[in-house]
């Protein structure tokens, strides 16, 4: 390239022309064999490649890859980023998401875990999952957050959930023995 002076100095940049077109190799198509014994002939011929020249070429990523953004916040910010998210679903007539985002939440570190009463909300939180990810991570400016759920387990006291009218007659013969004996006097059953 010339100077001033007239004298040519190399280029530094000359090699690197960001719209130069990259040059890849060209892959020879392969014609469709006619018959099996075509298609094993033809797998026979093919140059078999050393697995180990492979493994030479997978170059790894330094460990210290600098980090995406990851802001630091805590459980109030948290809670005052759901009840936006939960607005937004109102206004959208999305309940069952709403109940699901209702439910407690714990923070550990950047593990985000919703506490769920059952395998329904599971299943509403496991197709709304992603879109929260992804809102979250956006609000927070923490793009290395997770998200986990867990089903908690009621704690009765030992005592069971007495649904049906049978159920509720035999706990009621527990407490009190003299229902035994009216319900032998009387013929009184719980199926009708």
């Amino acid at each position: 390239m010339p100077n001033t002076n007239g004298a040519t100095t190399p280029s530094l940049f000359k090699e690197a022309n960001p719209f130069a077109a990259k040059k890849s190799p060209v892959q020879k198509t392969v014609a469709i064999p006619v018959s099996l014994s075509a298609a094993k002939k033809t797998i026979q011929e093919k140059p078999k490649t050393n697995i180990e020249s492979d493994a030479d070429k997978i170059v790894e990523l330094p460990a210290s890859t600098p980090p995406q953004l990851a802001e630091v916040f805590d459980l109030p910010k948290l809670q005052q980023i759901l009840f936006e998210i939960m607005e937004e679903y109102r206004s959208h007539h999305k309940n069952l998401e709403v109940t699901v985002l209702k439910q407690p939440v714990t923070l550990d570190n950047e593990i985000i875990t919703f506490h769920l009463n059952g395998e329904i909300q599971q299943d509403i939180f496991l197709k709304i999952k992603p879109e929260i990810l992804n809102i979250l991570r956006r609000k927070l400016n923490n793009y290395s957050i997770h998200i986990e759920q867990e089903i908690k387990e009621e704690d009765l006291g030992g005592k069971r959930k007495l649904y049906t009218s049978t159920d509720k007659l035999l706990f009621l013969k527990g407490k009190s023995p003299a229902l035994i004996e009216l319900q032998k006097r009387f013929g009184l059953e719980t199926d009708f």
